[in-house]
């Protein structure tokens, strides 16, 4: 029986990725400080979809969201209002649509529509996430064919 693909990719370990993210609510002025509960699931042009623990928020609530540094501790402090020093990228969002998560009761998809934000700086941030995933596409590529000519 021939191995898995899978038994190949971690041979090559990727140097973790992303952002965190701790969001404001600015409708209920709920501050949410615990990235490891913000997953992004989808970047988009003008907005993205996050898994988050459910009543974070609620449709057409506006959020502003800061992005970190995946090297950011766990103590954050946001503050009530305005920016935040340490936002590597910060945005205000509306809060387009909420689906459950089948596999979670805690975690709901939230769809979020930019309104407020640097749009060069979100271009920058999608082509590094576009870049990491080309890189990971070509590692794979590379191992399947490695697998297939074994």
């Amino acid at each position: 029986m021939g191995q898995l693909l899978s038994d190949y990719i971690f041979k090559q370990s990727f140097t973790p990725f992303g952002h965190k993210i701790c969001l404001r609510n600015e409708t209920s002025q709920m501050l949410f400080t615990k990235t490891e509960s913000v997953f992004i699931k989808e970047l988009k042009d003008d907005g993205l979809t996050l898994e988050i623990p459910i009543n974070t928020c609620q449709k057409g609530h506006s959020l502003t969201l800061f992005f970190l540094s995946m090297e950011t501790g766990k103590k954050i402090s946001l503050p009530n209002s305005g920016s935040f020093k340490e936002a590597l990228f910060e945005v205000i969002a509306r809060v387009e649509k909420i689906e459950s998560n089948s596999l979670s009761k805690e975690m709901v998809f939230v769809d979020l529509r930019f309104s407020q934000y640097d749009q060069v700086g979100w271009k920058k941030i999608l082509k590094l996430y576009s870049k990491q995933q080309d890189q990971i596409n070509e590692f794979l590529m590379k191992q399947h064919l490695h697998r297939e000519n074994k």
